[in-house]
This record gives C-alpha cells, sequence and structure tokens, in this order.
C-alpha cells in the first residue's frame, strides 16, 4: 500500500510540476517582449511594439483565463479557420489547467500521507521522472526543432487550420517559430530546475531521517 501511494504520489506530483512550468512559461511575457525587440517582429510584421504586445497579452490572456471566452483579437484581423484553430488550443491549455489543478489537490494529500510515514522517497522519484522530460525534449528541440514542431502539430490537431496564411492572418507575422523554441526552453528549465530541487531536497532529508 506504502508503495503504490509512493508512485500515486510521484506521477501525480511530476505531472503537476509539468503542467505548472507550461503556465508559469506562458504567463512571462517578458520572453516575448524581449523577442520582440530580438527578432525585430515589428519590422517584420509591419505592426507596431503596442500593438504586437496587445494582440499578444490577448493571445495569452484567451488561453489561460476563463474569463476570457470569445476570440476577438484587438487589433490584428483574422479568418474563421483562424479563430478555430485558437478556439482549439484554448481547449488544450483549459484542460492543462484542470490537470495542474487535480493533480496538485493529490499530490498535496500525498504528500502529506508519506510525510507521516516519515516516507520521501517519492521527491527522488519525482526528481527523475521530471528530470527525463527536459532531457529527452531538448535532445529533439535540438536535432530538429521545425520537424518536432510540426509532428506536435500534426498529432495534436485533427485538421491544418494551425499552417496559416499571413495574407488572411497576419496574426502569424507576430508569432515566429523562434517564439516557440524560446517559450519551450523555458518551459524545460524550469521543469529541470524543479527536478533538482527536489532531488537536493530529498537528498538533505533522506540523510536527517538517517541520523
Amino acid at each position: 500500500m506504502k508503495k503504490l501511494l509512493n508512485i500515486l504520489t510521484s506521477f501525480s506530483l511530476a505531472i503537476f510540476i509539468i503542467c505548472g512550468s507550461i503556465i508559469v512559461g506562458l504567463k512571462f511575457k517578458s520572453l516575448y517582449y524581449y523577442d520582440v525587440k530580438k527578432l525585430n517582429i515589428s519590422d517584420v510584421s509591419g505592426f507596431s511594439d503596442d500593438e504586437i504586445k496587445l494582440n499578444y497579452d490577448y493571445l495569452i490572456d484567451y488561453n489561460l483565463n476563463n474569463k476570457v471566452e470569445e476570440f476577438n483579437l484587438p487589433t490584428i484581423k483574422y479568418s474563421t479557420q483562424g479563430k478555430i484553430h485558437f478556439e482549439e488550443v484554448r481547449n488544450i491549455f483549459q484542460i492543462i489547467k484542470k490537470v495542474f489543478y487535480l493533480t496538485g489537490l493529490i499530490s498535496i494529500l500525498g504528500i502529506i500521507l508519506n510525510i507521516k510515514d516519515k516516507n520521501i522517497k517519492f521527491l527522488n522519484i519525482t526528481s527523475i521522472t521530471t528530470i527525463l522530460l527536459p532531457v529527452i525534449v531538448s535532445i529533439l528541440l535540438i536535432i530538429n526543432f521545425n520537424y518536432f514542431f510540426i509532428k506536435f502539430h500534426e498529432a495534436v490537431f485533427s485538421n491544418d487550420y494551425w499552417i496559416f496564411d499571413p495574407y488572411i492572418d497576419p496574426v502569424i507575422n507576430i508569432l515566429p517559430e523562434d517564439i516557440f523554441f524560446h517559450i519551450g526552453i523555458l518551459i524545460l528549465a524550469i521543469v529541470f530546475l524543479t527536478s533538482i530541487l527536489l532531488q537536493v531536497s530529498y537528498r538533505r532529508l533522506n540523510k536527517k531521517l538517517k541520523n
């Protein structure tokens, strides 16, 4: 029973960390603001920096905020297919949020029960589980990000609406591929650092328990 609780807590905590990292990575708008300058998005898209940030902020809030339900970009035009795609993206992130909260509750309960039994092995298992993600994904990104990016979209979406025509969906011009690469790296970095923190905590607590 204790072993099962340990595995369940570890798995739940790992999913919680991954989902949380995705949410934090998306909400870190400063990274995008930096890329607006670095990638010269204003020159490429034809929109001003303020207009770019306004519409990007809306996209993030639309995906993560429950109160923003109707897709309606502030100043950039979009097609019906473009709207459908962003609605599908929003559904995915809403699921991620629900999984985040659910695994968070399960993790808290599991941590409490494990600590009562003086069992901290779940920290080690979670650390190892979560560190595998950034290692595997980082290798894929380094080898061929474009291929990985395309295959990901093909696997997640049942249509090709994610392939934007910049003439009818100019919003794609403010979302170059490098943006997703940088956000992906940030998410992996958060997961990796959290994994290290869990491993350090496990070793210190394990040493105290043995003494």
